[in-house]
């Protein structure tokens, strides 16, 4: 909800290419991803998570006197922290940077009765929710932003009751080790040399750009500047999808995701074992969380 802090980091996506000869209509589950996807989580498996967390945030809300309802979650997407894309997805929904922007938030249900409240009591409500900024904790790791977390919130307290006390750093930890695989597979020559072929293809097909972050931002400028047009999103999502088609052609065509899938062999081949341990630990901290939500 519009209130609760970020506590979750998203990858960047960094830039890759590629442009020979592969298989046609690649199922995304199959793309390379990093750490074996221990970041990753489905969408299935992301609402019940999702709903669980709210039905202990409205538990912790009416311990404290409030009324709260829980947040319908915001629209799924998933996107390959290496910018991978099949053409299925291309063609379905391009990047869904479009089609996410149209669909908007999720109506925050507390907001009406948040309004009627007196100044005094909106904020002990927003408190009791967030945290009062005086009990915190600093959360680092290597590869990610430092986080700062309120532990006197309702919404920090309902993560512990979902995942247990061990969630916030572990989650920390294996975003910034995939952060890190995800850079160095970008730097690897034999995705660097992708990333030419994939740029010379996307000129065949009329595209000017030269890394796949820079076609999937020019999208992304588009839609943070037709954000409050209809219309404008409208055309933007037609011009979103011929892009991502081409782009997708390329990779394709490329054996880009080959080509990522072997620069990520060697990379994680000389991980040492502390980083393997932040990914089994915060898979099974959420395998353990979907087992007690009964998903």
């Amino acid at each position: 909800m519009n209130l609760r802090p970020a506590a979750l980091f998203v990858l960047c996506l960094l830039a890759v290419g590629g442009c020979s000869s592969a298989p046609a209509h690649r199922d995304a589950s199959s793309l390379p991803v990093p750490l074996d996807g221990a970041t990753a989580v489905a969408e299935r498996q992301a609402g019940a998570l999702h709903e669980a967390e709210e039905r202990a945030v409205e538990a912790c809300m009416r311990g404290r006197g409030f009324a709260y309802e829980p947040m319908p979650a915001a629209r799924y997407v998933s996107v390959n922290p290496y910018g991978l894309l099949t053409e299925d997805a291309a063609r379905d929904d391009g990047y869904s940077l479009a089609s996410t922007a149209l669909a908007g938030r999720p109506t925050d249900p507390n907001a009406p009765a948040l309004a009627r409240l007196p100044e005094p009591r909106r904020t002990a409500w927003q408190q009791a929710l967030i945290g009062t900024g005086k009990k915190q904790i600093t959360l680092t790791t290597d590869g990610a932003p430092s986080l700062r977390v309120n532990t006197d919130g309702c919404v920090y307290l309902a993560r512990r009751e979902v995942y247990g006390g061990a969630w916030e750093q572990a989650e920390i930890d294996a975003t910034g080790a995939s952060t890190q695989v995800v850079a160095r597979v970008a730097a690897a020559p034999e995705f660097l040399a992708a990333q030419r072929t994939w740029a010379a293809c996307m000129k065949e097909q009329g595209e000017k750009v030269t890394t796949l972050q820079e076609a999937r931002g020019l999208i992304q400028q588009a839609v943070a500047q037709d954000r409050d047009d209809r219309p404008a999103l409208l055309r933007t999502g037609r011009r979103e999808q011929e892009l991502a088609k081409h782009d997708a052609l390329c990779q394709d065509r490329g054996a880009l995701a080959e080509a990522t899938r072997t620069a990520q062999e060697r990379v994680q081949a000389r991980l040492p074992k502390t980083t393997w341990a932040k990914a089994t630990q915060v898979r099974e901290l959420r395998e353990a969380a979907l087992r007690r939500t009964g998903a």
